[in-house]
């Protein structure tokens, strides 16, 4: 959470310099196995949660400033509000606004970036597309052209991801040998870079996916994709012990 903090104020210099940062912890979700009940638990936490910032803040209503009921102010009059989606919330942008519909909030769908009537990071890869500028310079200055040959890369997150996702889709010849988020660690040691790229698309473009929904028949040899919520560490030994039992076995 801090570390967001400190990202918004950098990149938020030059458009909202200050203001608080916050966020969210849903602490008793179901088992992110059943999808679905873990979806529908987060929503209805971040209903809850956005109507709590809606609950005291003061509206405009026919350019007047309406402090909400029941509360004491003790600062001056301050009706605005936004929300932007981020880590885990970036597809929730309409449904911030549909609460603060409900909530007649003065600043509309205006209230939550994105959504189905502003910008959708995740398909227009905004983020992505911008730090892939940095990536071909420092290629460029290794004396790779990585839009053209092939190169190794282990990376933090998943395919569902905004700025993941549509990183790893920035270069055809992307070999992505090892990935790890909260849920899961993926290692495939030799990858086929033209494989690995439909694969990769085809988790993109899957809605809510995750390492488990990767074509295990298209993995290298010695590797997969390991889940073990109590322990990370014991998560990527037993990847590391399955690798060698395998290349045992074939010997």
């Amino acid at each position: 959470m801090l570390g967001l903090v400190k990202a918004q104020m950098v990149k938020n210099t030059v458009i909202v310099p200050v203001g608080a940062k916050g966020g969210f912890v849903a602490k008793q979700l179901p088992d992110p196995s059943d999808r679905e009940a873990w979806l529908t638990e987060g929503i209805a936490c971040y209903r809850t949660f956005i109507s709590g910032l809606l609950d005291v803040t003061d509206n405009l209503v026919a350019g007047e400033t309406v402090p909400p009921r029941d509360v004491v102010r003790h600062d001056g009059d301050d009706s605005y509000l936004v929300v932007a989606a981020d880590k885990g919330t970036a597809s929730f942008s309409d449904i911030a606004n549909a609460v603060a519909k409900d909530y007649g909030f003065w600043m509309g769908d205006a209230f939550a970036s994105g959504g189905s009537v502003g910008y959708d990071h995740k398909g227009m890869g905004i983020t992505a597309r911008g730090a892939w500028v940095s990536v071909r310079r420092h290629f460029r200055e290794l004396g790779v052209d990585c839009q053209r040959e092939d190169f190794t890369c282990v990376g933090i997150g998943d395919m569902s991801g905004d700025v993941f996702g549509n990183g790893m889709l920035c270069s055809e010849h992307t070999r992505l040998v090892a990935a790890f988020d909260h849920r899961d660690i993926f290692i495939d040691p030799t990858p086929d870079a033209a494989t690995s790229y439909a694969e990769r698309r085809r988790l993109f473009e899957l809605p809510r996916s995750s390492w488990q929904d990767y074509d295990r028949s298209l993995i290298s040899e010695g590797a997969g994709s390991s889940r073990d919520r109590p322990s990370r560490c014991r998560c990527l030994h037993r990847c590391v012990r399955l690798s060698a039992s395998r290349t045992t076995s074939r010997r």
